[in-house]
C-alpha cells in the first residue's frame, strides 16, 4: 500500500514561460557586470559560464559538484573570468542571482494543480524534491507560497539543501526515513528519465514518469497529476 508520494517540482508542477530563464541570465549578467565594474568582453564568457552549467544540471556528477549551490556556482564563475569581487558584492550579487525568479516567476504546469494535491493529500503524505539549480531553496518556498501550493507539502526537500541531488538514492530515501515510510511504500512522480523515474528505481522507490505529451518510453505515466491515484492504485497498491 502506497503512503507516501514524493513530487519532483519543475516541469512536474511548475514550469518557466518561454524564454524566462535567459532573460534572467541576461539580467544576472547586466548586474554581475555593473557591480564588479567589467567591461563588455566579460558578457560572453558569463554566457559561456551559464551553458557550462545549464549542461552540468542536466546530467549531475561529482566532477559538477559546484553546480550544487548558488554560492559555489558563482564562485566557480569568478575564478573562471578571474574576477575577484569583495565579500560585499559577493553577497550583493548573490543575492540578485538567486531572487531573479521573484520578479520574472514561473507558472503553474496544471492549473487547478491545488485541487490535485488537496485530494492526493487527503490519501499520502506528500514531499517535494527538486534539483536547485540558481534559484535556491529558500526562494523557491517563498515561490510556492505565492502560487498557493507550499502547504500542501509536509516536508520539501532541495538539493542546495541536503548537499545531494536526483539521481542519487539517498536524496529519495531521506523522505522515506523522514516519515518512516519503507521505500517500497513510496511513489516518485516526475518528469526526468534520469533524474526522477531511474533515480527512484535506484533507490526501490516506485516511479511514475510525468508525461504530458509524446510517447511514453516507459510505465508506468500520466498525462496529468490528476492521473496518479488511479496509475498508483493500478501499478503499485497491492492491498
Amino acid at each position: 500500500m502506497i503512503k507516501l508520494v514524493t513530487l519532483d517540482l519543475w516541469d512536474t508542477l511548475i514550469t518557466d514561460k518561454k524564454d524566462n530563464e535567459r532573460e534572467r541570465d541576461l539580467k544576472r549578467t547586466d548586474f554581475i557586470v555593473k557591480t564588479l565594474n567589467l567591461s563588455d568582453g566579460y558578457r560572453g564568457k558569463i554566457a559561456d559560464h551559464f551553458n557550462e552549467l545549464d549542461k552540468s544540471l542536466k546530467y549531475p556528477s561529482n566532477e559538477n559538484d559546484w553546480t550544487i549551490t548558488p554560492e559555489a556556482q558563482l564562485q566557480h564563475l569568478f575564478t573562471t573570468i578571474n574576477a575577484y569581487p569583495s565579500d560585499k558584492q559577493f553577497l550583493s550579487i548573490l543575492k540578485f542571482y538567486t531572487e531573479c525568479d521573484l520578479d520574472n516567476p514561473p507558472m503553474l504546469v496544471e492549473n487547478d494543480i491545488n485541487i490535485c494535491l488537496e485530494k492526493l493529500k487527503e490519501n499520502y503524505k506528500l514531499v517535494l524534491i527538486s534539483n536547485t539549480g540558481r534559484t535556491p531553496g529558500r526562494v523557491l518556498r517563498k515561490l510556492l507560497k505565492e502560487l498557493k501550493i507550499l502547504n500542501y507539502f509536509d516536508m520539501l526537500i532541495f538539493s542546495d539543501e541536503v548537499k545531494m541531488r536526483k539521481p542519487e538514492p539517498k536524496i529519495f530515501l531521506t523522505a522515506c526515513e523522514a516519515f518512516h515510510i519503507l521505500p517500497e511504500e513510496t511513489t516518485h512522480v516526475g518528469d526526468s528519465i534520469l533524474m526522477d523515474f531511474n533515480g527512484a528505481l535506484s533507490a526501490k522507490v516506485n516511479p511514475v514518469l510525468y508525461l504530458l505529451n509524446g510517447n511514453p518510453p516507459v510505465t508506468p505515466f500520466i498525462r496529468s497529476l490528476f492521473e496518479l491515484k488511479d496509475s498508483v492504485g493500478k501499478y503499485y497498491d497491492k492491498n
